[in-house]
C-alpha cells in the first residue's frame, strides 16, 4: 500500500466512527429531558398534596378533646393520613424517576469514555505516523509525483490528513468537556436523589407520628359505647336510605321515560293526522297555513333523549371501562368502594361507592354523557345528582351547589356542581357512584388510572 493510500483509509475509517458518536450524544439528551419532565410532573404533584397536608394540619392544631371536636378531629387526621401515604407514593415514583436518569448518565459516561480512550489511541497512531515518515517524507512524496495531476491529487489528500489531525484533537476536546458535564449531571443527580431519600424518611415518621395519634382517637372515640351505637347506626341506614331510593328512582324514572315515549308517540300520531287533514282543505291559502302550522310544532321535547340515543350512550359508557375522567382532579381516595372496616366502631359495611379527597368548592364534572334523572339531599351524602347512561347510573354527592336540574342533558366534562367544603357533610370531597340497573360497581375500575 503506498502512502497516499494509507491517508485515504486513516480518514475514512475514522470520520465514520465520530458521526455515530453524535447521533448518540442526540439520544441521551433526549433520554434526560424525558426523565426530567417527568420528575416536574410528578414534584407539581407532591406540591398540590402538600397544600391539602397543610389544610388540615392548621385545622387540627385548632380542634380540641371534645367527643364531637374528637370525631372532627378524627376524620381531619384519617384524611392527613391519606394524603400522607399518596405523598409518599409520589416521592418514591420520584426517586425511582432520578435512579432512571441516574442510570441513563452512568451508561452515557460509559460510552463518552470509551469514546475518549478509543479517540486517544487514534491519536496516537497518527502521531506515530508522522514520528516514523516525518514532514519532509510529504513534500518527498509530492516531488516524487509522476505528473502534475498526481501531485495535485496527493496534495489534496496530504490537507484533508492535516484537517483530520485537527478534527482529532477537536474530538478528543469536546468529548472530554461532555465527560465534565456528564459527571456534573451524576453529581447533581446522586444529591437530588439523597435530598429526596431523607425526605421520604421524614415523611414516613411524620406519618407513624400520625397513626399513632390516631390510634389514640380510636381509643378515646371507643370508650363512649353509646354515642358510637347510634353514630353506627346512623351511618348504616344512610347507606340503606341511599340504596333503596336509588333502586326507586331508577324504577320511577324508566315509568316516566315510558309515559313521555308514549305521549311523544301520541303527539306525532296527532301531528301526522292534522297534517292529512289539512291536506284535505280546498282553500289553497288556508291549506298552507294548516299544513306549516302543524309541521312547525315540535314533535318531542328538547331535554329527551330518544331510546337509539341512550342505547348509543349506553354502549359507549360500557367501552369506556377503565378510561372514564375522574370526576375532579384529584384522585385522592378517602374511603374506597365495598366492605370496609370502619377505623372507629370495627364494623364492616358495604360503601356504595367512592369518597374522593377534594378541594373545597372544586368543580365536580359529567364523566359521560346523559341525562339528569333526579337532584336530591340524602342523609349523609349532602346534595345528589343522579345522571343515567342507559343502564348505567353515576351519582355525584356531598356537594356544596349543584348546577344542573332533573331532565338536563349533559356531555362529558359539564359542570353538575361544586364538591363539599368544610360545612358539607363529609367535608372537603365528593361521593362518586358508578351503578349498573341496580347493582352498585367498584367505581375504581371505570375511571382513567392516575
Amino acid at each position: 500500500m503506498n502512502k497516499t493510500s494509507l491517508y485515504i483509509t486513516f480518514f475514512c475509517c475514522f470520520f465514520g466512527a465520530s458521526t455515530a458518536a453524535v447521533a448518540q450524544d442526540g439520544n441521551y439528551e433526549k433520554q434526560r429531558e424525558e426523565l426530567l419532565l417527568k420528575q416536574k410532573n410528578t414534584r407539581a404533584e407532591i406540591n398540590k398534596l402538600n397544600e391539602q397536608i397543610d389544610t388540615f394540619e392548621q385545622r387540627l392544631q385548632k380542634t380540641s378533646e371534645k367527643y364531637a371536636n374528637l370525631y372532627e378531629q378524627f376524620e381531619d387526621l384519617q384524611r392527613l393520613i391519606t394524603l400522607q401515604d399518596q405523598k409518599i407514593s409520589k416521592l418514591q415514583a420520584e426517586q425511582s424517576q432520578i435512579q432512571d436518569e441516574i442510570a441513563v448518565i452512568n451508561q452515557t459516561i460509559a460510552e463518552n469514555q470509551q469514546k475518549l480512550e478509543q479517540l486517544i489511541e487514534n491519536y496516537k497512531e497518527t502521531l506515530q505516523y508522522i514520528y516514523k515518515h516525518g514532514q519532509t517524507s510529504e513534500l518527498a512524496l509530492l516531488f516524487a509525483s509522476s505528473s502534475v495531476n498526481q501531485m495535485l491529487i496527493r496534495a489534496y489528500y496530504l490537507r484533508k490528513f492535516n484537517t483530520y489531525r485537527e478534527a482529532q484533537v477537536n474530538e478528543i476536546r469536546e468529548t472530554e468537556e461532555e465527560l465534565k458535564r456528564n459527571r456534573a449531571q451524576l453529581e447533581d443527580g446522586q444529591e437530588r436523589n439523597k435530598r429526596l431519600l431523607a425526605e421520604i424518611r421524614a415523611e414516613k415518621e411524620t406519618l407513624a407520628r400520625q397513626k399513632q395519634k390516631q390510634e389514640s382517637n380510636v381509643a378515646l372515640l371507643r370508650q363512649d359505647k353509646e354515642r358510637l351505637q347510634q353514630k353506627l347506626d346512623e351511618i348504616q341506614q344512610q347507606k340503606e336510605s341511599l340504596n333503596n331510593t336509588l333502586t326507586s328512582l331508577i324504577r320511577e324514572e324508566e315509568e316516566i321515560r315510558r309515559e313521555q315515549a308514549e305521549r311523544i308517540r301520541q303527539l306525532e300520531e296527532n301531528r301526522d293526522q292534522k297534517l292529512a287533514e289539512a291536506e284535505n282543505i280546498e282553500d289553497e291559502e288556508e291549506r298552507a297555513r294548516e299544513v306549516a302550522k302543524y309541521a312547525a310544532a315540535p314533535a318531542e321535547s328538547e331535554e329527551f333523549l330518544d331510546d337509539e340515543e341512550l342505547r348509543e350512550i349506553e354502549i359507549s359508557f360500557a367501552q369506556n371501562k377503565g378510561e372514564l375522567p375522574w370526576p375532579v382532579e384529584s384522585s385522592t381516595i378517602l374511603e374506597h368502594f365495598g366492605r370496609q372496616r370502619h377505623p372507629v366502631y370495627g364494623t364492616v359495611t358495604p360503601n356504595l361507592g367512592i369518597e374522593i379527597l377534594s378541594d373545597p368548592k372544586a368543580p365536580v364534572k359529567a364523566v359521560h354523557p346523559g341525562y339528569v334523572i333526579a337532584v336530591q339531599p340524602f342523609p349523609g351524602y349532602g346534595d345528589v345528582v343522579l345522571v343515567k347512561h342507559g343502564r348505567f347510573i353515576t351519582a355525584y354527592g356531598n356537594l356544596s351547589q349543584v348546577s344542573v336540574r332533573d331532565g338536563s342533558i349533559l356531555q362529558r366534562g359539564d359542570i353538575v356542581g361544586l364538591s363539599g367544603d368544610q360545612a358539607s357533610a363529609n367535608g372537603e370531597s365528593v361521593f362518586f357512584l358508578v351503578r349498573e340497573n341496580n347493582d352498585n360497581l367498584d367505581p375504581e375500575n371505570w375511571l382513567r388510572k392516575k
